[in-house]
C-alpha cells in the first residue's frame, strides 16, 4: 500500500463533492500535471514532508479516477488579501439647495470585496470530515464595513490522503 495526497479547492468540494470521512473508500477525479496541479504542489511543498500527488477536480473532463481508503484529511488554511470598496446609494434623493444647486449625499453601504490568496501562507489543520465548516479560522473573510486592504485566514481547500493498492 502507498499513500497519495490530493488537493481540492474548498469552493469546488463545497459545490460538487459529497462528504468524505477518514476510513471511507473514495473515488476521486484527479489531474497530475496541469498548471494548477504544479502550482498547488509548489504552494504546499513548505508544509508537507512529501509533495502532493495531484489535484482533485469536478470541473474538468480530463481527469483520471483514483480510488482508495481515506487515511487523513486536512483543511488547508491560507491568508487572503481582501480589497473592500464602498458602495454608495443615491438615498436620500437629490436635495434642492436653491439657485439651481442640487446635491445628493448618498449612504455608504457595506462594500464589495475582491480577494487573492497569498502564496506561501498555507498551513494544515487536521479534520475528520470534508467539507468541515468548523475548520474555518476565527476572523475568516473580509469585514465589509472596513474599506481598503485586509488580510484574513480562510480555508482555501482540503488535502485528501488516500491509501491505494
Amino acid at each position: 500500500m502507498k499513500l497519495e495526497r490530493y488537493y481540492t479547492a474548498e469552493w469546488e468540494w463545497g459545490c460538487c463533492g459529497d462528504p468524505l470521512r477518514i476510513g471511507d473508500i473514495a473515488e476521486l477525479d484527479v489531474q497530475y500535471d496541469t498548471e494548477y496541479a504544479q502550482t498547488m504542489r509548489s504552494e504546499l511543498s513548505s508544509v508537507l514532508p512529501k509533495p502532493i500527488t495531484g489535484v482533485e477536480t469536478h470541473q474538468d473532463d480530463e481527469t483520471v479516477v483514483r480510488q482508495g481508503r481515506i487515511v487523513a484529511l486536512d483543511a488547508v488554511i491560507a491568508d487572503m488579501k481582501w480589497t473592500v470598496t464602498p458602495r454608495t446609494t443615491p438615498d436620500p434623493p437629490l436635495q434642492d439647495l436653491g439657485g439651481g444647486v442640487f446635491v445628493s449625499f448618498g449612504n455608504t453601504e457595506p462594500g464589495e470585496a475582491e480577494g487573492e490568496r497569498q502564496t506561501g501562507t498555507s498551513r494544515l489543520k487536521p479534520v475528520s470530515v470534508v467539507p468541515d465548516p468548523d475548520a474555518q479560522p476565527e476572523g475568516a473573510g473580509p469585514d465589509h464595513t472596513v474599506f481598503g486592504e485586509q488580510i484574513s485566514p480562510e480555508i482555501s481547500g482540503y488535502l485528501i490522503t488516500l491509501e491505494v493498492d
